[in-house]
């Protein structure tokens, strides 16, 4: 139970501290891109942090996985490093032994990993879809930025505020271009008012000493001048998210023949099968020799972590294109792998190696 628990915390401490980092750099990286339509006016700021922590939650199924990878060759391997492994195997304690705690740990992670593939990953595309279409929708008048111009939807209607107060109600500066056909509208305005819901589906712009150009096909242009001119701008209505296979249910992609259907079903079932994988592949690449650097080895085994997800993405678009029905032969490649550094000879050939680092 005592080398239970302190193996325990030498895996789970790393790989609470590699995933808490993984975590922050890519919720960064998401933060930045959102801010880029936040600052556009196309997103608000409680979107933008709703959006990076769906993003984040996606993420899991592959960070969670990566950085128990990264736990175990770091904490296995400062036991190789500080000789510990060696006077366990002393005591009694063998490999063997050592391997139970962590494959519990592993098994623990595959769960949860598995939950958030299957469950979390399309309520977080779903939820990220939907609000992504409600954004879109209200983005015509609270999102209007000063000196940028926004169409409104279908009515093709163009609209440019060179200044606007705080408070949005009072603006300066009006350009309001219409399109309809060969038909065009151009009026604008010094000042201008703004009255958001004047009516449950319509914003109200009232400008004053508005002028109007109107050009019609087959019929003399049109210019006039009003001190008070009022344009009603309908409010948008989120469109349909529509289908979306990272966004639906893992029970209704099973029974799809569509191909990206397939591969996102196979994909989300692949998760938790990696993080098997890849914890047992950890074990043995975090073999070494007393006061050997650790560096070099965890540098390998992103490599092949690396090489492993690009083959598994690059699978996964094969079944999208129709090239290939499974995903299954990448995570067989990793078994086979896997399996050959546990074969008896892979340890005999370790232990050759191993003494003639020592001899030399």
């Amino acid at each position: 139970m005592i080398v239970d628990r302190y193996m325990m915390r030498e895996v789970g401490l790393p790989f609470a501290a590699v995933a808490g980092v993984l975590v922050v750099i890519f919720a960064s990286y998401s933060l930045t891109r959102h801010l880029v339509d936040a600052n556009a006016g196309l997103l608000l700021p409680g979107e933008v942090f709703r959006l990076t922590a769906l993003r984040a939650l996606i993420s899991l199924e592959v960070l969670l996985p990566l950085s128990f990878f990264l736990a175990v060759m770091i904490g296995m391997g400062r036991l190789y490093s500080d000789s510990e492994i060696y006077a366990m195997r002393g005591g009694g304690i063998s490999e063997r032994r050592l391997m139970r705690p962590v494959m519990m740990l592993a098994l623990l992670l595959a769960v949860v990993t598995a939950g958030l593939s299957l469950a979390g990953r399309p309520w977080a595309y779903s939820t990220a879809y939907q609000l992504r279409a409600e954004a879109s929708a209200a983005a015509e008048i609270d999102r209007i930025r000063e000196a940028r111009f926004y169409r409104f939807g279908e009515t093709g209607r163009t609209v440019f505020i060179e200044h606007m107060n705080a408070g949005g109600n009072t603006v300066n500066g009006i350009f309001v271009r219409h399109r309809d056909g060969d038909d065009i509208e151009v009026i604008t305005a010094v000042n201008g008012q703004l009255e958001q819901f004047a009516r449950p589906d319509h914003h109200r712009l009232v400008l004053f000493d508005a002028q109007v150009f109107k050009r019609v096909a087959g019929a003399p242009d049109l210019v006039a001048r009003f001190g008070s001119f009022s344009l009603w701008l309908p409010v948008g209505e989120p469109e349909p998210v529509g289908h979306h296979a990272k966004a639906s249910p893992s029970m209704s992609l099973e029974s799809s023949s569509d191909p990206t259907d397939r591969a996102e079903w196979q994909w989300r079932l692949s998760t938790p099968v990696s993080a098997l994988l890849l914890a047992l592949l950890a074990i043995p690449l975090s073999r070494g020799r007393p006061r050997q650097g650790r560096f070099g080895r965890i540098i390998v085994a992103l490599g092949l972590y690396a090489v492993y997800f690009n083959l598994l993405d690059v699978s996964r678009t094969w079944v999208e294109q129709g090239s290939v029905r499974t995903i299954w032969w990448a995570p067989g490649v990793l078994f086979v792998v896997t399996l050959g550094l546990y074969l008896p000879w892979a340890r005999w050939f370790g232990r050759m190696r191993n003494r003639r680092g020592a001899t030399a």
